[in-house]
Formats: C-alpha cells, sequence, structure tokens
C-alpha cells in the first residue's frame, strides 16, 4: 500500500506535476505557479500516497469559512485537487486519502467539509451532498431589452490593482447576506481572483475589471473576459462573464446592461449565477435567458450537534433524526433538532427517530437549499410524511444558498 502522507515543500513541485496529470493537464512549472501554490495551499493539509518514491495520488484541503443560514461564518475543510494516478485505481487509495483527509478536519473541529466535485458519483459515499446549485446561462444580447431604464449610478473600468480594494469591499459587505458564500483570505483574492495568468484564459482576453458606483460609493462590480469571433463578417463575439456582486438593485441592472451591451459581442455566457438571479425578471422576455441547472459547493456534516446548533432556523419546530454515516461511523447517532425564535439546540439522545437520513442528505440540507420532500420521495429520507416536511420546513429557508467560489 502506498504511504499517504502531507508534503513538505521538497515535495511540491512533484505534487503540482501529479495534479495536472490527475487532471489530464500539462503543469505550468514556472516560478509565478509555485509562487501561487506556496501562498494559497498549505502544506500540514495538503496529503499525498507515496508509490515507491512516486506521488500517485494527491488531495489537499483550504481554510474555509461558510456563512450559514442565520448569518454566522462556519469553518470547513475545502476538499480539493483529488486525484489517483490511472496506473493506481481500484485499489482503495481514495479512501485512504480521503479518510486521512477527514479525520484531519476533524482534528481541527472543523463541523463542515466541503468541495466542488468533479464526478458527482464518487462523494456522496463520503457523506457529501450538494449544498448549493448555480445556473448555467446564456443570452442572445441582440434580443434582450431591459424592462425599466437604467438607475443613477456610473460604470468604470478599472484597472486589476485598482479593482482589486473596490471589489474585496463589496465581497465583504455581501458575504454575511448571502448563505453558501466563502470566506475570501488576502492570498485568495490575489492569487485566485485578481491574478490572471494567460494559461487561466481559455483563449479569451485577460479580465476586465467593472465597478458601479452610487452616490460615491462602490456599490458593484463585475468580472469577465471577452472573444472575438466573425462569421461571414457577422460579429459573434462571446463575453464569458466571471462574476457579479452587486450591493444594489440599480448596481445588478446597470452592470448587466453593460454586459449585454457591448459593441461584437453578442454571446453572453455566465457559469455561476445564483438560482434566484433577477436577470430573467429585470428583461422582457425571461425565455432570452437560457438556465441549465447544476449542482455546485457540496458539504458533508462533521459534528452533527456543533453544526446543526452554528446556523439559524426560520421555522420553529422539533424532531428527533438518525443520521447514518458510514463513512465517519462517530457522527452516526440519534440527535433531537429544537428551533425556537431563529435558534436552534441539537443533543444525542436515545429516542426513536422521528426520520433517518444518510450523512449526505444532511449534508445537501444543511444550507437550506436541500428539499427534505425530494429526498424522501428518493428514498434518501425515512419517516413519515408528517415527519419529513417537518424537517424541510425546519431546514428550509426563503433565499437559496449560492457559493460564487469554486476550489
Amino acid at each position: 500500500m502506498p504511504d499517504i502522507r502531507t508534503i513538505t515543500p521538497d515535495d511540491a513541485e512533484h505534487f503540482r506535476s501529479r495534479v495536472s496529470r490527475g487532471f489530464g493537464d500539462d503543469a505550468d512549472m514556472g516560478s509565478e505557479a509555485r509562487e501561487r501554490f506556496d501562498a494559497i495551499f498549505e502544506y500540514d493539509r495538503t496529503i499525498a500516497a507515496f508509490d515507491d518514491g512516486d506521488i500517485v495520488g494527491t488531495t489537499a484541503a483550504f481554510s474555509l469559512g461558510v456563512t450559514v443560514p442565520g448569518g454566522s461564518t462556519v469553518p470547513m475543510g475545502g476538499t480539493t485537487v483529488v486525484t489517483v494516478q490511472p496506473t493506481h485505481r481500484r485499489r482503495g487509495l481514495l479512501r485512504s486519502m480521503m479518510t486521512a483527509h477527514l479525520e484531519d478536519v476533524a482534528s481541527r473541529e472543523e463541523p463542515l467539509a466541503g468541495l466542488w466535485a468533479s464526478e458527482a458519483s464518487i462523494y456522496g459515499r463520503f457523506g457529501y451532498g450538494p449544498a448549493t446549485f448555480r445556473h448555467v446561462v446564456e443570452v442572445d444580447a441582440r434580443s434582450v431589452q431591459f424592462r425599466d431604464p437604467p438607475g443613477d449610478g456610473r460604470l468604470r473600468l478599472v484597472e486589476p490593482e485598482a479593482a482589486d480594494p473596490l471589489e474585496r469591499e463589496v465581497y465583504e459587505q455581501t458575504r454575511p447576506e448571502r448563505v453558501g458564500m466563502l470566506t475570501r483570505s488576502d492570498a485568495w483574492w490575489s492569487y485566485r481572483l485578481i491574478a490572471d495568468p494567460e494559461a487561466w484564459r481559455g483563449g479569451k482576453s485577460a479580465q476586465r475589471h467593472l465597478v458601479h458606483e452610487e452616490g460615491g460609493a462602490i456599490t458593484g462590480y463585475s468580472r469577465y473576459r471577452q472573444k472575438g469571433k466573425w462569421e461571414d463578417f457577422v460579429a459573434k463575439g462571446e463575453v464569458e462573464v466571471i462574476e457579479v456582486i452587486a450591493l444594489t438593485d440599480t448596481a445588478h441592472q446597470a452592470m448587466w446592461g453593460f454586459l449585454t451591451s457591448i459593441d461584437l459581442y453578442p454571446n453572453v455566457e455566465a457559469w455561476n449565477l445564483a438560482v434566484d438571479d433577477p436577470l430573467p425578471y429585470e428583461v422582457t422576455d425571461g425565455r432570452r435567458v437560457s438556465r441549465k441547472i447544476v449542482d455546485a459547493l457540496w458539504l458533508r456534516v462533521m459534528d452533527v450537534p456543533a453544526a446543526l446548533e452554528a446556523r439559524g432556523y426560520e421555522e420553529p419546530g422539533s424532531l428527533v433524526m438518525e443520521v447514518v454515516d458510514p463513512a465517519e461511523p462517530s457522527t452516526s447517532g440519534v440527535y433531537r433538532l429544537t428551533s425556537s425564535e431563529g435558534i436552534g439546540t441539537c443533543e444525542s439522545v436515545d429516542d426513536t427517530p422521528d426520520v433517518t437520513l444518510d450523512a449526505d442528505a444532511l449534508g445537501s440540507l444543511y444550507l437550506g437549499g436541500g428539499g427534505a420532500m425530494s429526498l424522501a420521495a428518493a428514498g434518501r429520507i425515512r419517516g413519515d410524511v408528517g415527519a419529513v416536511t417537518r424537517l424541510h420546513r425546519m431546514m428550509r429557508i426563503a433565499r437559496p444558498p449560492w457559493c460564487p467560489d469554486v476550489f
């Protein structure tokens, strides 16, 4: 069996090359790429499987925080760069690395682990469930007309260095208000968001940075790219919207009005809009905003009482739930969850459960965007209709969660 351990800086180049190969890419071995790696990755949370000196498996964790219902920020181990080399699959290597990773998360008393799933069929068995969803959006800008005229405000294109502090300020004002948003460290901003190496562009332009001002204050920003395209002397350029963060409705409409009116660029795409984003309702024909729903952030609950007491509740209620967690048996148990005046309490009990659910189903429900009724219909939650309905109402929140950061 390969030796599984955390890496050292001396292993970094080897590790990076194997991560890239695991995803079918060629690693950027330049000094700037290494600088980004050293800034973002935590060596004591970066795990490799070594077989006769060669790295044959990789995984790592980012120390993140996620906004939960009620507005608190809960620590989360961000599972990332999980690969197994093709020569070493079907040997239990993935399970061994994930076990080591989850033990690390538990040892740090992080109530949650989270990831974006490269393969959706893998992570349910480790207790992760899809907790947020996103819309992949395509807009033919030539056919889009906004219902209302632009509001008061000013749009400016700014250089990355000038955009950096403005975007940070807007994001930090938004994050506590939106369930599912993640903390962003200085290194995250500098090396993942503002940094713009050509290898990340996919043949498109450098990032453009758009900011919106109202009354002298910045109330929104957008990052996007462009790619020129012509067919029979007709412009069919593309705009790739990377992120739109708005503090006001005016800023949101103004920025989307800009993004859908760039001369020669009628094809606008966004990879990650919140499922309740108002864009389809801001235009006269919402069908022109084509949307496809896709899973985004997956969560697994590491400590049931700690996690459930850390979030808030919009509906009062009480029920006894049995959580079944084959990946981490210590999480399995029977718990009584009670919510009153927005606050939840959770304790282990020796009672007959009202509902029984697997750990991945609890992960799907945790941020308030999952549907207990749908999970029950699929056999993922067991219990009578009344108890499942009560669980659904207690866990659900009015505004669906959204995670703008992929990791």
